[in-house]
């Protein structure tokens, strides 16, 4: 007996030690990792703004061009009301799959109006800026197929899907013409797989004694800036600085990172006579540092009308329910500190039309493109 109340003893109080252990990692855990946190709608609205608040580059610039609200400040308290009509807190559940946290938040990132701002959630939820009617009414009247049927000397050439070129019909027949319709980068295709196709389009250029050239990157959706760099050095003469970027390194309005300068140089084979820039309202991210590096080349000129206005790289970062959103977390602006976000860069001349029309005889013209060739007629004495 005096054995086993022995071993009960010091079972029990191997018990209660371990017990206290246990209790005391417990404690110790719950100190080291903190509570869980609050991922209820409004804290998820909650943080979600003040991560664009703290993060976004240009934010006050993007507010300055909303219709509807003054500041980011006023945004919150609007859709923070909104997120209460539709999921009212301590009621019953009404959002079991998030869908009206979902809109909420893209209702609330969308005031930006930045295209470079999206947000994605499992099931396939997926959210992207949306397009203005100007850029709508600017893609809907470029059209590549009317340009090779109509304006193009046998229907001009295609490589790899991104470039269209060729020599323009008579009485511009001394004209080349090339367009560019992104600047794509993905892991599917490597930079060289076809942004070298540049350089024998260069040579084409070269041996049909083209005289002026146009560079058509309307409806350009940008992709990589190593792409855009490496075609621009195409029509490069000289090597130019163009463009400053600095990273948010902190929440305040003025806090970023010293800035890093982008430069352009003469590589690869090159066409460095007389160039029109055509640009329009879709031409945006990448395609715009395209336009700043060929702006400093004195041969280039910068026609058609405004660029989109969305330069920053965007970075992906995570919510504290799991889903994720992009945001521009870079300033971009030119060698002399001018931002053009949310602006675009403006072309001299800018032509401005309505759309392309019908003739008499029903033949459909593309009458921005028309007025450039006037433009560089002028320059060729034609």
């Amino acid at each position: 007996m005096r054995r086993t109340g022995a071993f009960a003893a010091v079972f029990m109080t191997a018990f209660f030690v371990a017990a206290a252990l246990a209790a005391s990692l417990m404690g110790a855990c719950q100190i080291f990792l903190g509570p869980e946190p609050d991922i209820g709608p409004q804290a998820v609205l909650r943080s979600l703004w003040n991560d664009f608040n703290e993060t976004h580059a240009c934010i006050d610039i993007r507010m300055s061009y909303n219709r509807n609200f003054e500041s980011w400040d006023d945004v919150y308290e609007y859709y923070h009301k909104i997120l209460l009509t539709r999921i009212p807190e301590g009621g019953p559940s009404g959002d079991r799959d998030g869908r009206y946290l979902f809109y909420t938040c893209c209702d609330m990132i969308g005031e930006l109006m930045d295209p470079h701002v999206s947000m994605f959630a499992p099931g396939g939820n997926f959210f992207w800026t949306a397009e203005d009617d100007l850029q709508r009414k600017e893609e809907s009247w470029f059209d590549i197929a009317l340009i090779k049927g109509n304006y193009l000397k046998d229907h001009g050439f295609t490589k790899g899907g991104f470039f269209t070129y060729g020599r323009l019909n008579e009485p511009y027949n001394n004209i080349g013409y090339i367009y560019i319709s992104s600047f794509i980068d993905s892991d599917k295709l490597e930079q060289q797989d076809w942004a070298q196709e540049i350089d024998g389009i260069m040579e084409f250029f070269r041996e049909d004694n083209i005289k002026a050239l146009v560079i058509d990157i309307r409806g350009n959706s940008g992709g990589s800036s190593l792409n855009a760099e490496y075609i621009a050095a195409r029509f490069t003469s000289v090597q130019k600085n163009y463009m400053k970027t600095s990273a948010k390194k902190g929440p305040g309005r003025n806090d970023f990172s010293a800035p890093m300068t982008f430069r352009v140089k003469p590589e690869g084979t090159r066409f460095t006579k007389r160039i029109a820039l055509l640009t329009n309202k879709a031409t945006v991210s990448a395609a715009e540092w395209f336009v700043m590096a060929l702006k400093t080349q004195r041969h280039v000129t910068h026609v058609g009308t405004a660029t989109r206005g969305a330069f920053s790289p965007k970075i992906s970062r995570p919510m504290i329910n799991g889903w994720y959103y992009t945001i521009s977390a870079f300033r971009v602006t030119d060698m002399d500190g001018k931002c053009f976000e949310g602006t675009g860069i403006s072309p001299k001349p800018e032509f401005i039309f309505t759309g392309d029309s019908d003739t008499t005889t029903g033949e459909r013209k593309d009458i921005q493109l028309e007025k450039v060739l006037g433009e560089v007629g002028k320059w060729l004495n034609l």
